[in-house]
């Protein structure tokens, strides 16, 4: 008893680590396969390892038509459920038990189904389930059909000569075989004719790796209200449930072993997929910084200082004598309308070209539902920023050099650092030092574009960790060793 308390406990940490993840909707698959596995482990390995006394539950389980509430009322004796032309006709599942098993039975794995009592001998040591119909058009009875194939002991799969080549019930088999749950294949309705359908359904169970040798139910021809075949019909398949059921203890001990197994095997493999998209989105981040930083080299930043203030006369006496005059001339307020102005070339100037990138970026930003306005709306507003920024740093150069009074001088240093080319008034303002500090002005400028296009980077990772979520799989870890380390008793 300590031994399964221990379990159970191990498992009821490791439910609560996987629904703390943080999976956005971006990453709906893995999303879908935690809720799963936590459900598992809440619905099934807990209360079976509490438990293990529980009766067999077994699901009766197919598509659309195969007769899967023909059987189960053929099985238990009794019009548990009416069978008819209009499908999905199981909507509400409903749970087949003997007293004292059909106390408290009014839900499997969180869905709630009708309790019917029936005393059938078979029900000693079973519960049956009339699931919906695994490919029914209505998305909440495929949800509930899966559920319960998810907490079930034993599966029955109920297909028919007609219907055994379809693909879902296919995809609903192969998870029920990924759980380690026993599945007992039935086709219904075989008739005289079906010969070739029960040669190619053994064939396709063989390649899947399950029991080749169906449960063949002939085909009958029930009178106008009959909701049940012969007794006769369903004798194989109650010898094969009988068999299955005859040690229920080895049963239920088999099948939690190899659920618990398999649960196990499935939460490591979500954390692996959870690291490998986690790693995926800092990969590309890396590599649209890498791509976006490249963009910076391209820029015509020509325009940015080109234009504020009057083009000086040529030849070095002129400029001179230019220049001093405009230095006495330009104060703070023609300073900040030139701001401005810088301010308003860059912004343009890098939205434009973020713009560009976006629209040609949209394939991937559609794939993972990410909208391109938000981003450039944080990059203008980033932009603006930093080329005020930018012009402050400018003009503490050209103070630092110049003293008070400074204004022509940083807008002469705007120009030098942005204009291709020799600025003939950059000599003459800041002599020697002009192409020092020309230099240290451009490469400021281009310093604060490559970190605004990185950010744009930023923001288009950050969105998609929105989409995706901010979890750190790494918390399985503890909670998985912890299952792991009550294991061994188990399995003894």
């Amino acid at each position: 008893m300590r031994e399964q308390k221990d379990l159970a406990g191990a498992l009821a940490e490791l439910a609560k680590t996987l629904d703390s993840l943080d999976i956005g909707p971006g990453a709906e698959s893995l999303r879908v396969e935690r809720d799963r596995l936590t459900a598992t482990i809440r619905h099934y390995l807990i209360p079976r390892a509490i438990d293990p006394s529980t009766p067999i539950t077994v699901v009766v389980a197919g598509p659309t038509g195969s007769g899967k509430s023909t059987l189960v009322n053929s099985l238990a004796g009794i019009d548990v459920t009416r069978a008819g032309a209009l499908r999905p006709t199981t909507r509400i599942p409903v749970i087949v038990a003997s007293p004292p098993h059909d106390e408290g039975r009014d839900q499997l794995g969180g869905v709630r189904c009708q309790v019917v009592v029936a005393n059938a001998p078979l029900l000693e040591s079973m519960v049956l389930v009339d699931s919906p119909d695994i490919d029914s058009t209505v998305a909440d009875n495929r949800a509930r059909a899966e559920t319960l194939i998810d907490n079930a002991d034993v599966v029955v799969f109920v297909t028919s000569a007609t219907r055994y080549a379809d693909d879902v019930p296919w995809q609903v088999l192969r998870r029920a075989m990924s759980r380690g749950t026993p599945v007992i294949n039935v086709l219904n309705r075989v008739g005289s004719a079906s010969s070739g359908a029960v040669i190619d359904f053994k064939s396709r169970l063989s390649e899947a790796g399950l029991d080749p040798d169906p449960v063949t139910v002939p085909e009958h021809h029930l009178s106008a209200g009959a909701q049940r075949i012969p007794l006769l019909a369903v004798r194989a398949l109650q010898r094969r449930l009988g068999d299955v059921v005859s040690d229920r203890d080895h049963l239920s001990g088999s099948v939690l072993r190899r659920v618990l197994s398999a649960t196990m095997s499935q939460v490591i493999a979500l954390a692996d997929s959870l690291g490998t998209t986690r790693d995926d989105i800092d990969g590309l981040e890396a590599e649209l910084s890498l791509d976006l930083v490249g963009r910076v080299a391209s820029l015509d930043l020509g325009g940015v200082g080109a234009d504020l203030f009057e083009r000086p006369p040529a030849g070095r006496n002129p400029l001179t004598r230019w220049l001093w005059e405009r230095r006495s001339a330009l104060g703070a307020e023609e300073l900040a309308e030139a701001e401005n102005t810088i301010v308003t070339r860059v912004t343009s100037l890098v939205s434009e070209d973020v713009r560009h990138w976006l629209a040609e970026s949209r394939p991937m930003l559609a794939e993972h539902e990410i909208h391109p306005e938000p981003i450039l709306s944080g990059v203008v507003s980033a932009v603006r920023s930093a080329a005020r920024t930018w012009v402050a740093y400018v003009a503490r150069i050209a103070e630092d050099h110049q003293g008070p009074g400074s204004e022509l001088a940083t807008l002469v240093l705007v120009e030098a650092a942005t204009v291709p080319g020799t600025v003939p008034a950059a000599g003459i303002v800041f002599s020697s030092d002009a192409e020092v500090l020309t230099e240290r002005a451009r490469r400021e400028l281009v310093g604060r574009l490559e970190v605004l296009y990185e950010l744009t980077a930023s923001l288009v990772v950050e969105e998609l960790r929105e989409r995706l979520g901010e979890f750190d799989e790494s918390e399985l870890r503890p909670a998985l060793g912890a299952v792991m380390s009550t294991l061994a008793p188990v399995h003894a």
